[in-house]
């Protein structure tokens, strides 16, 4: 029964893999064609990681439940912008 699981997700499973990687790699090579406006980009979100949301409570774990909600939402919307980008190549016309 685990096999028929498995080989009913799989397809879907390395589909989207594919889509997250291809996303990626073109999302890299579009930074490196503007590495200025890149670099000030990716300074922004990396300070924006690292700062305490203004929101996050007094004691130490909720400050740090506040970070780990900011560092998943990241996450989130880098993967959406990753597969939107590689969908426009996986697209079947």
């Amino acid at each position: 029964m685990a096999d028929e699981i498995d080989l009913k997700y799989l397809p879907g499973l390395l589909r989207q893999t594919f889509v997250l990687s291809l996303g990626a790699a073109y999302k890299s090579v579009e930074m490196m064609k503007s590495p200025q406006d890149s670099f000030t980009t990716m300074f922004g979100e990396m300070k924006e990681m690292f700062s305490l949301p203004t929101d996050a409570g007094e004691g130490l774990p909720q400050q740090a439940r506040a970070v780990a909600g900011v560092w998943m939402m990241k996450g989130m919307d880098l993967m959406e912008v990753c597969k939107n980008a590689g969908e426009k190549f996986t697209e079947a016309k």
